[in-house]
């Protein structure tokens, strides 16, 4: 499964998770990693339907929410402060804190619903072992891209510029560091995994 970001991707993933047996049925691991579990094409239909359903219906919300909270914030700067509202905003630690607290139950949600076949499926005995340590590790690192990882030590960076030039909350000045320092880490391990286990 690969990292969270659009409706269609988080789809993608979600259906990642049933394979083709060649028999006209799937098996189902969670996450690609999982016990492997058999499934009719018609659970696997409905499974996915219902958590495409369910996705556009939080994404969606999720939306709604964010909009209506930034608006309102904005209303609050605009009627209550002199100087331009951009400013104002933008150096608020809470206007940060609104969308991480709107948007961190809402991701919380989707990943607990990713995982809503093996809560269906517990019962049902599996075609063969769970997969080892070692290879639940390699599934890991070959999710990761090295593209997402660059990306997120570029978000850190990029905030610790604007932290560091007075626009937010010195306080906050660890955030960024950590993120850059955990992209690099992830970065490495992948590389040095896949040197010590090249796909054949």
């Amino acid at each position: 499964m690969g990292t969270y970001r659009t409706p269609l991707a988080l789809i993608r993933n979600f259906e990642s998770q049933f394979e083709e047996d060649g028999n006209g049925g799937y098996v189902y691991r969670l996450r690609g990693k999982g016990r492997p579990i058999p499934v009719g094409a018609g659970e696997r239909r409905r499974f996915i339907d219902q958590y495409a359903w369910r996705i556009f219906l939080i994404w969606g919300a999720m939306l709604i929410a964010l909009m209506l909270f930034f608006l309102t914030f904005y209303w609050r700067v605009v009627t209550t402060s002199k100087v331009l509202p951009s400013s104002v905003i933008f150096s608020d630690p809470f206007f940060y804190e609104g969308f991480i607290l709107i948007g961190l139950p809402a991701t919380t949600l989707m990943y607990w619903l990713g995982e809503a076949p093996a809560r269906a499926l517990r019962d049902r005995a599996s075609i063969g072992p769970e997969p080892t340590a070692e290879e639940k590790r390699a599934i890991a690192f070959r999710n990761k891209s090295y593209g997402n990882l660059a990306l997120i030590a570029l978000v850190g960076g990029a905030s610790y510029e604007y932290i560091a030039d007075g626009h937010w909350d010195p306080r906050w000045i660890v955030v960024p560091v950590a993120v850059v320092l955990v992209a690099a880490v992830q970065a490495f391990r992948k590389w040095r995994f896949e040197r010590l286990h090249p796909i054949q």
